[in-house]
C-alpha cells in the first residue's frame, strides 16, 4: 500500500505542493529534515540553522507507538533529504515508509547507545531494548551529538556552524540536567517512587535515583490494559506505600483514575514523554518540558496523600 500511495504521490508532488506547505517555527527555506518524533525535532531545530526547514511526522500529543503515516507523509519523506529516528521499535514505521518513497539519508539518533540502553522487562517486547533514552539527560545529549554529526556529513562546508550551535544547545541541556538534580534533592528519598501508565520512566529513574513501582504498559501501548495487567499493577503498587499516580500525554486517563481511586490514592497530574506539549503553555521544546515533569513530580510526591 505504501507503495502505491508513494507512486502516485510523488508523481503528483509538484501540483500538491501549494497545498501542501509545511509551516516550521523555527526553519529555514532550503533542505529538509524529516524527523519523526517532536522531541527528535526539537534537538534537530536547534542544530540545523537558516539553511534547513526542519519538520516532523508524529504530531504534538500523539503516541508514536501507534502512529499510522499518511500519504502526506509520505510525501514529506520523499521530499526530505535528512531523516531522523529513535529506534528500538518505537518509531521503526518509518523505515517501510523510506523503503516505499525516499531516497533520504536516514540516521538513527540513538546509535552507539546500545551499552547505555535498559531492556522492556515484561510484554510484548521483553527482551528488546527500551526507546525512551531522551528521558535521561545526559543521553539526550548524545542524541544531540548524533545529529550534529549527520549534518557535518551532509553538508561539510557548514560544519562550524553545527558545532556551535550544537555546543551551545549542549551547555543547556547540562544545565537543565544539574537543575533536575537541584530539584529531585527536595523529595524524601523514600518518596522517590514512579508508577505511570507506561514503562517510559526507566532511564530517567536509573538518572536521577527513583525507583519505578509500577505501570501499565510495559511499552507498547494499542490496547487497553487487561485486567491481568490491572491485577499485576496493584500486587507492585500494595506494600510500597504509594498513593500518587502519574497519567501521560498522549493516553486516556480513564482507566488510572479507577486503579487510583480502588487504591484510595489520587491522578497527581500528567507528564509528557513520548511528545511535547501544547505551544501555548510553553511546551513546545525538550528543555521546558522536562522542567514541567520535574516540576509536577516533585510537588506531587512532596505533597504525598
Amino acid at each position: 500500500m505504501l507503495v502505491y500511495f508513494a507512486a502516485i504521490l510523488v508523481f503528483l508532488t509538484p501540483l500538491l505542493q501549494p497545498y501542501m506547505a509545511f509551516t516550521d517555527p523555527g526553519g529555514g527555506e532550503g533542505r529538509v529534515v524529516l524527523a519523526t518524533t517532536t522531541i527528535i525535532w526539537d534537538f534537530a531545530r536547534n542544530v540545523a540553522g537558516p539553511s534547513w526547514r526542519v519538520e516532523y511526522l508524529v504530531p504534538p500529543g500523539r503516541d508514536p507507538h501507534t502512529f499510522e503515516p499518511t500519504p502526506r507523509d509520505i510525501v514529506k519523506a520523499a521530499e526530505a533529504t535528512l531523516i531522523l529516528y529513535n529506534g528500538f521499535t518505537i518509531d521503526e514505521w518509518i523505515l517501510r515508509l523510506v523503503k516505499a518513497s525516499s531516497k533520504a539519508r536516514v540516521v538513527r539518533v540513538t546509535e552507539g547507545l546500545e551499552q547505555y540502553a535498559l531492556i522492556v522487562p515484561d510484554g510484548p517486547y521483553a527482551g528488546r531494548m527500551d526507546p525512551h533514552m531522551w528521558m535521561d539527560v545526559g543521553l539526550a545529549i548524545r542524541y544531540v551529538e548524533n545529529i550534529r554529526d549527520a549534518f557535518i556529513e551532509l553538508d561539510p562546508a557548514g560544519a562550524e556552524g553545527y558545532r556551535e550551535r550544537a555546543e551551545e544547545y549542549i551547555g543547556k541541556l547540562k544545565a537543565l540536567d544539574a537543575w533536575i538534580r537541584e530539584e529531585v534533592a527536595k523529595i524524601e528519598p523514600q518518596r522517590r517512587l514512579l508508577f505511570t501508565q507506561e514503562n517510559a520512566f526507566q532511564y530517567f529513574a536509573r538518572q536521577y535515583n527513583f525507583k519505578i513501582i509500577g505501570y501499565f504498559y510495559s511499552m507498547i501501548t494499542e490496547l487497553e490494559p487487561s485486567p491481568l495487567d490491572v491485577a499485576r499493577a496493584q500486587s507492585r503498587v500494595e506494600g510500597s506505600g504509594l498513593c500518587v499516580f502519574f497519567v501521560e500525554s498522549t493516553l486516556s486517563p480513564r482507566v488510572m483514575e479507577a486503579f487510583a481511586s480502588r487504591l484510595r490514592g489520587r491522578v497527581a497530574g500528567k507528564l509528557y514523554t513520548d511528545s511535547l506539549g501544547p505551544a501555548e503553555l510553553g511546551l513546545d521544546n525538550y528543555i521546558s518540558v522536562m522542567q514541567f515533569n520535574v516540576e509536577t513530580i516533585v510537588r506531587e510526591l512532596s505533597r504525598w496523600c
